[in-house]
């Protein structure tokens, strides 16, 4: 056995070595590479799952806002329309006078204010015309009163009053007549 052989048997060792080596390391490679891969495809599932979770949440905000954003747009417009029928029914008061209920109604609210006060010679403030109908009254019927009807009474010193004008009834009867359109209105 010559050298020329033990150097050949030693090339031979070396080559499978070699190969051994190079073998494990390209192993090795891939082991490495299928985890990276794992890794990142982990990574991209997690970083898809909280972009999802991010345009949901986004949605339920858009929609909530535009809910609430609804609700106010119908809230102003149902605003609009009773404050469109109550400017229609104040302005229906102002023809009231002319109406053939007006006469007894004009008595009815000037003996409920003179019984309220309950004092000697009651002064009752009228729309001029508006005298004639109050004939049977036991108080003194000034025609001085410049509003869309009804009356206001006073003691004779002025220091007592009862306001039955068509105005104050509207003003204070306001609240119960929105309830009732939106009652009626929007059921």
């Amino acid at each position: 056995m010559g050298i020329d052989h033990l150097t050949a048997d030693i090339l031979a060792e070396a080559r499978k070595g070699a190969s051994a080596i190079t073998n494990g390391a390209e192993a090795e490679k891939k082991q490495y590479l299928k985890e990276k891969k794992r890794k990142v495809s982990s990574m991209l599932g997690a970083a898809e799952a909280e972009a999802d979770a991010f345009v949901f949440a986004q949605q339920r905000e858009r929609i909530a806002w535009a809910k609430l954003e609804a609700k106010k747009i119908e809230g102003d417009a149902r605003e609009s329309v009773i404050i469109s029928a109550m400017t229609g029914l104040y302005k229906k008061l102002s023809t009231f006078r002319t109406s053939p209920g007006y006469p007894k109604f004009l008595k009815d609210r000037v003996k409920e204010g003179v019984a309220e006060l309950s004092v000697p010679n009651p002064v009752v403030h009228v729309c001029k015309g508006d005298k004639k109908l109050l004939k049977e009254i036991k108080a003194r019927v000034v025609e001085d009163f410049s509003g869309m009807g009804g009356a206001v009474i006073e003691s004779a010193d002025g220091s007592v009053r009862a306001d039955c004008s068509l105005e104050t009834l509207f003003e204070d009867k306001k609240e119960l007549l929105r309830k009732k359109l939106y009652g009626r209105m929007f059921r």
